[in-house]
């Protein structure tokens, strides 16, 4: 049996996929609560840094970037075709965040599209 630790799941380049993902559909979370929850400044500019500089853009900017540092190990582990992929996974865990967080509608049409994207990000992940 192996013995798993956090030091050999974070060298794993499937774990390290996983985690980007995840961080990235976080991120996007964050950032919509951001904005969300941030009032419009005067004009175009002072609304952009009132929304650039909320907390939850910021930690939402801030997932993006340890998700890229898994995503680029990725790559450099597995290649490109492995990894781009997985970034459709993304659009199940911020469909599932706005559904759950946000309330936001979601079209049976969406829910079929989905559906197939992750039976493809599956088909990927099984291959060698």
């Amino acid at each position: 049996m192996t013995n798993l630790t956090i030091r050999t799941l974070l060298t794993d380049p499937l774990a390290q996929i996983i985690i980007a993902t995840l961080l990235g559909g976080i991120g996007q979370a964050l950032i919509k609560y951001g904005v969300t929850n941030t009032e419009a400044g005067g004009g175009l500019v002072s609304t952009a840094l009132k929304l650039m500089l909320s907390p939850g853009v910021l930690a939402g900017l801030c997932a993006y970037a340890i998700s890229s540092v898994f995503y680029v190990m990725v790559v450099r582990a597995k290649g490109l075709s492995f990894a781009y992929p997985f970034v459709a996974a993304n659009q199940v865990i911020v469909f599932l965040l706005a559904w759950l967080l946000f309330r936001e509608a979601i079209p049976p049409l969406r829910v079929a599209g989905l559906v197939v994207v992750c039976l493809g990000v599956t088909l990927i992940a099984l291959s060698k």
